[in-house]
């Protein structure tokens, strides 16, 4: 919870306060609504920099902004990268160095796709379904999960273990009743406005939608591949028990 709220907070309010204000004051609201169609970095990689040669001491402020750009690339891989590593720790016995070992292979080999072909919007796909589309499917299946299958009462039980205060109350109705809802609508009316078009890539230029493809494919081989993991660990831990 702490880990989220902190990383959330930094990301989403004080990343958003300053690049699309400042964007916004010296580009204007349409040419700044241009730069963020471009892609999913080229509000931070594109703009800024045009900001910061305007700028008095612009050269030192664009230091500052790429090197926490650095550091927020560094930790978030990080803070991602766990989970996996502890899974093939905890489910299949690997040592650390073996996990974090197997863990940079693979995402050595994937990234390349990322890095050769950025320009066909690879990269902008990938972005799209894990970071905007999955991000609303995966949180609405997780508060189902957790507030209504798991249980409200006992996950609130187990949010506030251990904290030095307690969650207000607020917290319990809006998990519950209100963020479940919101998801909902917002996958209804994805569907409604955008599903076909997306899916069948309209608006996208044609020497690019190989790449679109490619980069969904990739998506579906490493999603069903830990999805296989999962059930062989789960298979694993069912014979110990028997």
């Amino acid at each position: 919870l702490t880990t989220a709220a902190t990383n959330g907070f930094a990301e989403v309010v004080l990343g958003a306060a300053i690049a699309i204000p400042v964007a916004v004051a010296f580009f204007g609201l349409n040419a700044t609504q241009e730069f963020a169609k471009g892609g999913a970095f080229d509000l931070g990689f594109v703009s800024m920099p045009l900001i910061f040669q305007r700028i008095p001491l612009g050269q030192f402020f664009g230091f500052l902004w790429f090197l926490l750009l650095f550091f927020a690339g560094i930790t978030s891989s990080v803070a991602m990268g766990q989970p996996v590593i502890a899974f093939l720790e905890d489910e299949f016995g690997l040592s650390r160095k073996k996990a974090v070992g197997v863990l940079a292979v693979i995402v050595l080999i994937a990234v390349q796709f990322v890095v050769f072909y950025q320009k066909y919007g690879f990269l902008n796909e990938m972005d799209y379904w894990a970071g905007t589309f999955g991000l609303v499917v995966f949180a609405l299946i997780e508060t189902v999960l957790f507030m209504w299958v798991f249980g409200a009462d006992k996950a609130w039980k187990e949010m506030n273990e251990g904290g030095d205060f307690q969650i207000p109350r607020v917290f319990y109705f809006l998990m519950k009743y209100i963020t479940p809802v919101v998801l909902f609508v917002l996958m209804i009316w994805w569907f409604i406005e955008s599903a076909i078009p997306t899916l069948l890539l309209e608006g996208v230029n044609e020497v690019d939608k190989p790449y679109y493809w490619g980069s969904r494919a990739l998506m579906v081989v490493i999603f069903i591949s830990l999805i296989l993991l999962v059930r062989k660990a789960w298979q694993k831990s069912q014979k110990k028990e028997n």
